[in-house]
C-alpha cells in the first residue's frame, strides 16, 4: 500500500509538471504535440490521436503512428465511432479486447479514449492506442489522462482566444492601412478655382467606407465634381468605389457629352466591377464651367443635390440622369444644365446625412437637411458642410453607432 500510495503521488506530481508546462504554451500546435507526449507517456502507450472540433466538425490535429481509417472502423456498441461516441457523451472509453489492423500491417489491442472539455463544452478527444508489453488499459490510466486534459482542454482555450487576438490585431492593421490608402484617394477638403470654392467633409461609419467624392480640375475656370455611394459599408464597399474612382478620373478629361460618358461607365462597372446583384453605385457627376456660369451635370440615382440662392430661399434640385449605376448595362442617361450666379452655392451629400437615425428610430430627412441648407446659405463656406454634419450628429445622439452612415458633404460656391 505504501509502495502504491508512493506511486499515485509521483504520478500526481508528473500530472502537475505537465499541467505547468502545457497552460505555459500558446501555439496550439505546441500544445498538442506535448500533450500527445505526456499522455503516451504517463499511461505507457504506443501511439495515439487527438481530435478537436473545427468549424463543426471533429477533425483530427495530431497523430502519432495511427491512421484515421482505423479509428472509424473501431466503434462502440451503438455503431458511432469511438470519437465520436467518446465527444457525444462525455465520456471516458477503454476498450481491451481489440484486433484491428493498422495500415502498416500493426494491430489495434487496447484503446482508451478521452473526451476534451472546458467550461463544460466538449471541443476534442484523446485517444491513446496499445499499451507497452501487451498489458491492458485501467481505470487509473483514465484518470491520468482526465487529470492530463482538464489542463490541456485550458491550454487549447488560451490558444484559441490568442490566435483570435492576433487576427483581430491583424486585421486592424488591414484596416487602418486600407483607410490610409482610401484618404490618400480623396481629394483635399478645400479647393479654389477662378471664380469658385469647394468644402468637403468625408466621415466614414467605419474606417473605410463606400462613399467617394472628386474634384478634378480640367482647367483655372472649369472643373468636375463627383459624389457617389456604394450600396454597402466597409471594406467591400471601399474596394469598389475605389475601382468606379479610377474608371472615372480616366473619363474625365475627355470631350465626350456626359450622358456619354456615363453611359460607357456604367456598361464598365456592370461588366467588371459590381459582380453581385445586390451592390451598385449612385453618383453625381457635374462638370462646372465658369466662364459661361453653367454646372451640366447626370444625376445616376443619387439623391438631389441642392442649388441655393443668397439673396432668396428659392432652391432647385438636380434631378435629371437616370437610374443607379453597376445593375443595367444598357441604360442610356441624360444630363441637364443650371445657371449659375455670383452667391450661389450647390450642396452635395450622400444618405448617410439624410438618413442619420435618432435612437427612436426617426431619421433626419431631406426636407430637415433643406431647411438647414437655407438657414446657413450665407454663412461662411468652410462652416458650412459642419453645420449640417453637426446637425445630423446631435439628431443621432453619440453612443448611436446605429444611425449612423458613411456621410459626404460637398458645396460648390460660385464667387
Amino acid at each position: 500500500m505504501e509502495s502504491r500510495a508512493d506511486s499515485q503521488h509521483r504520478q500526481l506530481e508528473d500530472v502537475a509538471v505537465m499541467g505547468a508546462m502545457i497552460t505555459s504554451l500558446l501555439n496550439l500546435d505546441h500544445i498538442l504535440a506535448a500533450m500527445m507526449e505526456m499522455a503516451i507517456r504517463s499511461v505507457r502507450g504506443e501511439v495515439g490521436s487527438i481530435h478537436l472540433i473545427e468549424e463543426g466538425e471533429l477533425r483530427t490535429k495530431i497523430s502519432w503512428g495511427v491512421d484515421d481509417e482505423v479509428l472509424e472502423l473501431i466503434c462502440h456498441e451503438t455503431g458511432v465511432d469511438i470519437a465520436g461516441w467518446t465527444l457525444s457523451t462525455g465520456k471516458a472509453r477503454i476498450h481491451n479486447d481489440l484486433d484491428a489492423v493498422h495500415g502498416d500491417g500493426g494491430r489495434v489491442r487496447s484503446l482508451i479514449s478521452v473526451p476534451i472539455a472546458h467550461q463544460g463544452e466538449p471541443i476534442g478527444v484523446l485517444i491513446i492506442i496499445n499499451k507497452e508489453n501487451g498489458e491492458a488499459f485501467n481505470a487509473e490510466d483514465s484518470v491520468k489522462l482526465e487529470s492530463l486534459v482538464r489542463f490541456a482542454a485550458v491550454a487549447i482555450a488560451n490558444a484559441a482566444l490568442m490566435r483570435d487576438k492576433l487576427r483581430q490585431q491583424k486585421l486592424q492593421q488591414e484596416l487602418e492601412l486600407a483607410s490610409t490608402i482610401q484618404k490618400a484617394l480623396l481629394p483635399n477638403p478645400s479647393a479654389r478655382f477662378d471664380g469658385a470654392v469647394i468644402e468637403a467633409v468625408y466621415q466614414p461609419a467605419g474606417q473605410v467606407g463606400g462613399d467617394y467624392f472628386d474634384v478634378i480640375p480640367l482647367s483655372e475656370s472649369e472643373f468636375v465634381i463627383i459624389v457617389g455611394d456604394v450600396s454597402n459599408k466597409g471594406v467591400p464597399a471601399a474596394l469598389q468605389m475605389a475601382a468606379v474612382r479610377s474608371a472615372f478620373r480616366l473619363e474625365a478629361s475627355g470631350n465626350r457629352e456626359l450622358a456619354e460618358i456615363i453611359d460607357r461607365l456604367n456598361s464598365f462597372i456592370c461588366e467588371q466591377v459590381m459582380l453581385t446583384d445586390n451592390m451598385f453605385v449612385s453618383l453625381v457627376y457635374a462638370r462646372f464651367d465658369l466662364k459661361s456660369k453653367t454646372c451640366t451635370y447626370v444625376n445616376a440615382g443619387h439623391i438631389p443635390p441642392v442649388q441655393l440662392h443668397r439673396d432668396n430661399e428659392e432652391i432647385c434640385f438636380l434631378k435629371t440622369g437616370g437610374v443607379i449605376l453597376g445593375q443595367f448595362p444598357d441604360f442610356k442617361y441624360s444630363s441637364d444644365s443650371v445657371n449659375l450666379a455670383a452667391g450661389d452655392r450647390i450642396l452635395f451629400y450622400t444618405d448617410g446625412l439624410n438618413e442619420s437615425t435618432s435612437p427612436s428610430g426617426k431619421l433626419l430627412g431631406r426636407e430637415r437637411i433643406h431647411q438647414l441648407a437655407v438657414e446657413h446659405r450665407n454663412c461662411r463656406l468652410t462652416e458650412f458642410p459642419h453645420k449640417l454634419l453637426k446637425a445630423a450628429e446631435q439628431h443621432r445622439g453619440e453612443d448611436n453607432q446605429e444611425g449612423r452612415d458613411d456621410t459626404t458633404i460637398l458645396v460648390v460656391e460660385v464667387k
